[in-house]
């Protein structure tokens, strides 16, 4: 199994979450494509869920014939499981690669899964793919654009964390940046050396883009606090 991909949605109320695998071969061009051409608003949804976990998601009614397999869904027969948090969508799958999120505002998410769960609106990988329909080198970009906002302007705005970073670690900020950033492997390095910087943050972050897609302005972050933990909908 490689490339695994889970949908999730938040449901009414929003004190409750309902997710599943919606199959391997999981990148944009293979789900969430099509999550944005047939299953893309609260009707659809609701169906699409209604079939429970997927091998893969096809053109709506084809899982009882007329497609072919490329093109149908693919229902695997298992019902979704249920959770009370975001935070819950890739705690059944290990090794999850890619999420599809679709929240309150009836939008579609794109959720990368790792030390930082970065939420971006569906809608914007479109604008942001490579020569073979690839969303990789954007995510990359978000990625690095993530942590000098959180070594930066976030650091900036929050005197808190401020006293955090000088309390533990010697480096500057700016020097545990360079650091990172030096690594083919962002995250990993990350992770390995300032995992301190990960836990005092909440492990969802909301990415902010400009009305046209055409670039990530911000991010939303959160101090981490698992007691009145906040869900990201209303950030």
């Amino acid at each position: 199994m490689g490339d695994i991909s889970i949908i999730a949605r938040r449901l009414e109320g929003g004190t409750r979450v309902q997710f599943g695998w919606s199959g391997n071969g999981g990148y944009f061009s293979a789900v969430g494509s099509r999550l944005l051409r047939w299953y893309n608003d609260p009707k659809q949804v609701e169906y699409l869920f209604g079939l429970g976990q997927m091998r893969a998601i096809g053109v709506p009614g084809s899982e009882n014939g007329g497609e072919s397999r490329f093109l149908s869904n693919q229902p695997d027969g298992q019902p979704h499981w249920l959770g009370r948090s975001e935070r819950e969508i890739f705690s059944k799958i290990c090794f999850t690669d890619y999420g599809y999120f679709y929240d309150l505002d009836n939008t579609w998410y794109y959720v990368k899964p790792g030390p930082f769960c970065i939420k971006i609106p569906l809608v914007y990988i479109v604008h942001h793919l490579d020569d073979s329909y690839m969303e990789f080198d954007e995510l990359h970009r978000i990625s690095v654009k993530l942590l000098q906002y959180i070594l930066g302007e976030y650091r900036e705005s929050d005197p808190d964390f401020q006293k955090f970073l000088a309390d533990n670690f010697s480096k500057s900020p700016e020097e545990i940046l360079k650091d990172i950033l030096s690594s083919n492997y962002l995250f990993y390095r990350f992770s390995q050396h300032y995992d301190r910087i990960r836990d005092y943050l909440d492990n969802w972050v909301v990415a902010k883009p400009k009305d046209d897609m055409s670039d990530i302005t911000g991010f939303v972050l959160k101090r981490r606090n698992d007691e009145e933990r906040i869900e990201t909908i209303n950030w």
